[in-house]
């Protein structure tokens, strides 16, 4: 062992330059393969980790008939949550932000709280007795720069142009609210609908707004018909037991019942599984030529010093000295190179996921995904040993 320390003394001061290259060779490799490999799985995952941390609903509702009764529906034995909103095109525009998608006015407190609860991202959710208290989605609060305690105004119809399905093309006649911003969040219901690569984002206002301003939301004809999303008990697994249920309190076999993780994250996390393999392609690509490329370095600096171990070796080192000799300095080397590499693909956590995962992703930032990072941090200096 004393041999073997006094070599690698001798080599790391006589043969720095060789090592450090071989460090930052190990490093960018390492941190290459471990951001493109830590990032696909990110980036496949992210809608089914939104999925759990949201209270998303299972199903939407859509009787589309005036005057529903939603009281038999919320008796179901599998309905856990139900959360009303009603289906008038649109219930306010925001006059700095004519592009944004406006979410439809619950009717009461659960959406946010116990149903569609946002991950959120900076802010708090609003409070569900103030109707000038908005939270928006990430990409509302990119596309319009407008983050936390912006102020913007929302412009409602009066109960006539409801009556007349004011689509928010024309000016609103009804009450002007000066709103405040105090969350940016995401849920499955609101950014599936409203954040991708070409649209502006979206807003979702309290339910004191509906509570507040019933006829400007409703009209007066009572045409305006009322659909619900709602979480079931058992999850997907109890649609169809909800769907008959519906059928028999309702006497209506033609609701339709969407199955919100189908039809809001189907597209999602097909197209996520994609770039998620081509992810991955990169990676084993990296890895491959990064064996060449270090392999090579390795290669080269190993018959150097095997030359000078063979002087020694002739006046008494034994083969297992020599072989530690030969492979400390490199070993060394490799576990720094290595350690560097996590360090940036960690840094590097913070730009992924890319593509359309980049709108799912409940926690954006720097991620540490030490099921990746951790067993690349031991392969690549396995790799160089042996």
């Amino acid at each position: 062992m004393r041999i073997t320390l006094t070599w690698l003394r001798l080599e790391s001061r006589r043969r720095w330059r060789s090592l450090l290259v071989l460090a930052l060779l190990v490093a960018l490799a390492t941190g290459t393969v471990l951001t493109a490999t830590a990032g696909a799985r990110r980036g496949e995952t992210a809608f089914a980790r939104l999925w759990d941390s949201s209270l998303p609903a299972t199903v939407t509702v859509l009787p589309n008939q005036p005057g529903f009764d939603w009281a038999k529906v919320r008796a179901l034995p599998e309905v856990q949550v139900l959360s009303e909103f009603p289906v008038n095109g649109t219930p306010f525009v925001l006059t700095c932000c004519p592009q944004a998608s406006i979410g439809f006015a619950p009717t009461g407190d659960e959406l946010g709280r116990t149903i569609e609860r946002p991950v959120m991202l900076a802010g708090r959710m609003f409070n569900p007795a103030r109707a000038d208290e908005l939270v928006v989605t990430p990409q509302f609060a990119a596309f319009y720069h407008k983050s936390v305690g912006a102020v913007v105004t929302m412009q409602l119809a009066s109960p006539q142009q409801v009556d007349e399905q004011w689509d928010g093309t024309t000016k609103g006649l009804g009450p002007v609210i000066r709103a405040r911003i105090v969350g940016v969040g995401r849920n499955v219901f609101g950014s599936s609908t409203s954040d991708g690569p070409e649209s502006a984002g979206g807003v979702e206002a309290s339910p004191a707004l509906y509570a507040t301003y019933k006829a400007n939301i409703l009209g007066t004809t009572g045409q305006v018909y009322v659909n619900a999303l709602i979480r079931l008990n058992g999850g997907r697994a109890a649609i169809p037991a909800f769907r008959a249920g519906l059928a028999r309190v309702t006497g209506r076999s033609d609701i339709d019942v969407w199955d919100n993780r189908d039809f809001f994250g189907g597209t999602i996390e097909r197209t996520s599984r994609y770039e998620a393999a081509c992810l991955l392609a990169f990676a084993l690509a990296a890895l491959v030529a990064a064996l060449f490329l270090v392999g090579q370095s390795v290669a080269r600096y190993t018959s150097a010093t095997v030359s000078d171990l063979q002087v020694l070796q002739a006046v008494g080192m034994t083969p297992r000295q020599a072989v530690a000799s030969a492979v400390g300095p490199a070993l060394l080397a490799a576990a720094a190179g290595s350690t560097l590499g996590v360090a940036a693909a960690i840094v590097a956590s913070r730009w992924m996921p890319i593509g359309i995962a980049t709108y799912s992703e409940p926690h954006p930032g720097i991620s540490a995904d030490w099921l990746i990072l951790g067993p690349g941090w031991l392969l690549a200096p396995g790799l160089v040993a042996a």
